[in-house]
């Protein structure tokens, strides 16, 4: 039974592979990560709180792409619930560095034009086993209007074992205010996260639409 259960799981992934259409203009020739498995160890500060978080990702060339996507999709679910709306993100490359920016704003009409939050993040491929993700973040005239400026420090550890798959991950968790690092081992899939992602948003826009402006 679980074997007909997991059959039919990675038919969806592969379905969904083969439908999903990219949700953002992302330049066509990104740096490609080198096909394997990747550690992401994340530190730096969500508002007052300091933070450490490592997931594990194995990729080839579709899994990388899509996980770029599945990243800015994340900021945008990260503010939908509390009536955000965001433009499509601005995304340049020059030379090895990719750069982008989101600008978000409530929906109220009673609100600031700078009321929301503004994400920006750039991306260096050092090398195809080596690249660094800086994030920074900033609410304003918002509940929860932290400042966020965290670093992801990728790197390829080698071949994916062999209970992975292009697309799959491990979420080893995040601690916050500790120098412990996390070391949780919960499975997951780029491409399952992006359908949940995309479904969430997509409530959280249709219940922006029915409520109107707050």
């Amino acid at each position: 039974m679980r074997t007909a259960i997991k059959s039919v799981a990675g038919l969806g992934v592969l379905l969904f592979m083969t439908l999903h259409t990219a949700a953002y203009d992302l330049p066509e020739n990104i740096p490609a990560r080198k096909p394997g498995l990747w550690e992401m160890r994340t530190t730096g500060a969500v508002g007052p709180n300091e933070v450490k978080e490592i997931k594990k990702y194995c990729l080839d060339p579709t899994a990388d792409r899509n996980l770029h996507e599945l990243n800015i999709m994340r900021k945008e679910l990260e503010v939908v619930h509390s009536d955000i709306s965001c433009q499509p993100p601005m995304i340049t490359l020059a030379g090895n560095v990719m750069s982008g920016e989101m600008a978000c704003r409530t929906n109220s009409t009673s609100d600031s034009e700078a009321a929301g939050r503004d994400f920006l993040w750039t991306v260096t491929f050092a090398s195809d086993s080596d690249v660094v993700n800086e994030e920074y973040s900033i609410g304003r005239e918002i509940m929860f209007a932290t400042e966020n400026n965290l670093v992801e420090r990728q790197s390829w550890i080698g071949e994916c074992p062999a209970d992975m798959k292009p697309g799959d991950m491990l979420d080893l968790g995040f601690n916050y205010n500790s120098d412990v690092w996390p070391s949780e081992n919960r499975p997951g899939n780029i491409y399952e996260s992006l359908k949940v992602v995309e479904k969430m948003l997509k409530e959280g826009i249709e219940i922006n639409e029915r409520l109107g402006p707050m």
